[in-house]
């Protein structure tokens, strides 16, 4: 089945801390950015805090500027990436 299985790419030995911290930032920015499209103009009053107008505004950047890291710390890391081919 197309999709099916697990990662093809794997870092050998201890996971570089940047890529976990990012990859909690990635995952962090996600939910909350799906929070405030989906369920904030239920729980927000029309009146938010500029920090919150700014976040909404510039979300969809920052998870792509989030992913590039991601892309950056992977080519840094390149060493220590392997590819695990399907059988």
């Amino acid at each position: 089945m197309p999709g099916a299985g697990g990662h093809r790419f794997y870092f050998v030995g201890k996971v570089p801390l940047a890529f976990s911290v990012i990859s909690a930032l990635l995952f962090a920015n996600t939910f909350l950015m799906l929070l405030l499209e989906f369920s904030g103009k239920y729980f927000l009053p029309r009146e938010v805090p500029e920090t919150v107008h700014w976040y909404g505004d510039n979300s969809i950047t920052i998870q792509f500027a989030l992913l590039a890291l991601l892309a950056v710390i992977v080519a840094v890391f390149r060493k220590r990436v392997h590819y695990i081919p399907r059988k």
